[in-house]
C-alpha cells in the first residue's frame, strides 16, 4: 500500500514538472515566434532568430546548471551571493551608460548585463535562508522578522540609486510573500504593510517620472504609449491581423520588443493569442504551486513558491500595465520580451524549480504529517 503511494505521488510529481516544462516551452515559442516578426523585418529573419536563439542558448545552460546542482550544498553561498548580486545593481554608475535616465545596465564592451535579473533571483533564495535561520525567533518583531526583512531592503534601496523604483518594490512584494507562507504574526504584517506604504508613498512623490505616471493613470486617459498599446489590442480583434502582417511594431507602438510585447501578440494572433498566452503562464503559476507542496523542506518550499511567484507576478504586472490595468512599468514580460538577461535568469529558476521537483524524499506535507503522529 505504501509502495502504491509512493508510486502515485513521484507519477504526480512528473507530471507536474512535464507541465512546467510544457509551459516554459510554449512562452519560449511565443518569444522567438515575436521575435521573427518584430525584429526580423528590420536586421532580417535569419539575424534576428539568430540573436534569439544565442540567448536561449545560454539559458538553457543556466537551466541545466541549476537543475544538476545539489540544492542543500549550495545554500551556504546564498547570503554572499546576494551580497555580491547588490554590489552589482552599483556597479552600473561606473560601468553602465544612462538610458531613459537610469543606470541599470553594465556594460563591458559588447557585454551588456542588468543586474536586477540577478537579484531578483537570488532574493527569493536569501529570504527563504534568513527566514530558516530565524524561525524559532519568528514571533519576535525585532530579532525574527527584522532581519528577515533587512534581506530584500538592501536589495531594494541599491535599485532605487539607479532608480529602478519598480524592482525595488518587486522585491519587497516577493519577499512579503515568502515571510507571510512562513507564518508571520498579524500584528507583524500590519506594521510591514503600513511601513510599505509610507515608503511607497514617499518613493513616488520622490521621483518624478514615477508622479507623472500615477497621475496619467489617475486621470483616466492613457498616455501616448499605452494609447498606442490599446489600439494594436483593438485593431487585431478576436483572431489578429496576421502573423508579420502587423504594421503596429514598425516604429509605431514604442518598446514594443520589450514591455509591450504582448501588444504585438494582441495586434498579430488576436484575443485568442493573448489569452493563449496567459493560460500558459496559468499552467506555469499551478505547476510551481503543485511543485512546492512536494518540495521535501520548508526551506525548498518557499524557494518554489518564491521563483514562482517572481515570474508570474512579472507576467502579471506587464499584463495589467499594457492594458492600462494598472500603472504601467517597464518590466519584461517573461519568456517573450526581447531582453536577453531576464531570459536566462527566467530558464535559470525554471531549472532550480525542476531541480526541487525532481527530489525523491518524502514530499513536506507528508514529513510533516509523520512527524505530528511521531511526537503525539
Amino acid at each position: 500500500m505504501e509502495g502504491e503511494a509512493s508510486l502515485g505521488e513521484a507519477q504526480r510529481r512528473r507530471f507536474w514538472r512535464e507541465a512546467l516544462l510544457f509551459a516554459v516551452f510554449g512562452l519560449v515559442c511565443f518569444g522567438v515566434l515575436m521575435s521573427a516578426t518584430i525584429d526580423g523585418p528590420s536586421v532580417g529573419f535569419v539575424a534576428a532568430l539568430r540573436g534569439r536563439a544565442l540567448r536561449i542558448l545560454i539559458g538553457l545552460v543556466a537551466l541545466l546548471v541549476c537543475f544538476r546542482v545539489r540544492l542543500d550544498a549550495a545554500r551556504k553561498f546564498v547570503l554572499p551571493l546576494y551580497v555580491t548580486a547588490v554590489f552589482l545593481c552599483l556597479v552600473p554608475h561606473v560601468l553602465g551608460g544612462v538610458t531613459k535616465g537610469a543606470s541599470r545596465w553594465i556594460e563591458i564592451g559588447a557585454l551588456r548585463f542588468q543586474p536586477a535579473e540577478l537579484i531578483k533571483v537570488l532574493v527569493v533564495l536569501a529570504t527563504a535562508e534568513m527566514i530558516e535561520r530565524r524561525r524559532a525567533l519568528r514571533d519576535s518583531f525585532v530579532r525574527g522578522v527584522l532581519p528577515v526583512i533587512a534581506v530584500p531592503l538592501v536589495g531594494s534601496l541599491a535599485l532605487l540609486t539607479q532608480p529602478d523604483i519598480g524592482h525595488a518594490f518587486f522585491l519587497v512584494a516577493i519577499a512579503a510573500i515568502l515571510v507571510l507562507c512562513a507564518g508571520i504574526r498579524a500584528r507583524h504584517v500590519l506594521v510591514l504593510g503600513g511601513g510599505a506604504t509610507l515608503a511607497l508613498i514617499f518613493v513616488v512623490q520622490h521621483f518624478g517620472h514615477s508622479r507623472s505616471r500615477m497621475a496619467e493613470f489617475s486621470s483616466g486617459q492613457p498616455g501616448f504609449q499605452i494609447g498606442r498599446g490599446l489600439e494594436s489590442f483593438a485593431e487585431g480583434a478576436l483572431g489578429g491581423v496576421g502573423i508579420g502582417a502587423g504594421w503596429m511594431k514598425m516604429g509605431w507602438l514604442p518598446e514594443a520588443r520589450n514591455d509591450f510585447v504582448l501588444a504585438i501578440v494582441g495586434n498579430e494572433l488576436g484575443l485568442v493569442g493573448s489569452l493563449l498566452v496567459l493560460a500558459l503562464f496559468a499552467l506555469f503559476f499551478v505547476a510551481t504551486v503543485e511543485i512546492a507542496r512536494s518540495a521535501s523542506s520548508s526551506w525548498r518550499f518557499l524557494v518554489a513558491v518564491g521563483l514562482g511567484l517572481t515570474i508570474v507576478l512579472q507576467a502579471c504586472i506587464n499584463v495589467l500595465g499594457v492594458t492600462f490595468t494598472v500603472p504601467e512599468k517597464g518590466i519584461d514580460l517573461p519568456f517573450l520580451s526581447s531582453g536577453g538577461t531576464n531570459l536566462v535568469f527566467a530558464l535559470a529558476s525554471v531549472g532550480i524549480l525542476l531541480n526541487i521537483a525532481r527530489n525523491h524524499t518524502r514530499p513536506l506535507r507528508r514529513r510533516c504529517a509523520e512527524d505530528l503522529v511521531a511526537h503525539g
